[in-house]
């Protein structure tokens, strides 16, 4: 017997709880209980506060960073189309989808160090 899965549904709890998951992985920082009413879409806010109060935008941009460095240093030895880079790009996909999750520019990777290429 097949079982279907209905779509989650917008503005629900359980929508709320994937973004959540989706936006900050694992990485939930723990909330107070004075900032959580027992509702994910009331916490999600607070969520991103806690994140930005406590730098982990600004870690997880230099973290970026350094791993993009360590990818262009990887390109440059065994070339941009090899198997090794092209690896470490897959490996790297994770970071940038949450810089893209966060609002993380490249102007912001540069100011952490990100040595991007002459183009």
């Amino acid at each position: 017997m097949a079982t279907t899965m209905t779509p989650l549904q917008p503005g629900t709890e359980a929508a709320a709880q994937a973004a959540a998951f989706a936006i900050f992985g694992s990485d939930i920082p723990p909330i107070g209980p004075e900032d959580y009413s027992g509702s994910w879409r009331t916490a999600l806010h607070v969520i991103a506060e806690e994140w930005v109060g406590e730098g982990r935008f600004e870690q997880h941009a230099a973290r970026t960073a350094t791993a993009l460095n360590e990818l262009f240093a990887m390109q440059e030895r065994y070339g941009v189309g090899s198997p090794e880079a092209l690896a470490g790009g897959s490996a790297l996909q994770p970071l940038i989808d949450r810089c893209r999750h966060f609002g993380i520019t490249t102007a912001d990777l540069a100011r952490h160090g990100a040595r991007f290429p002459e183009s």
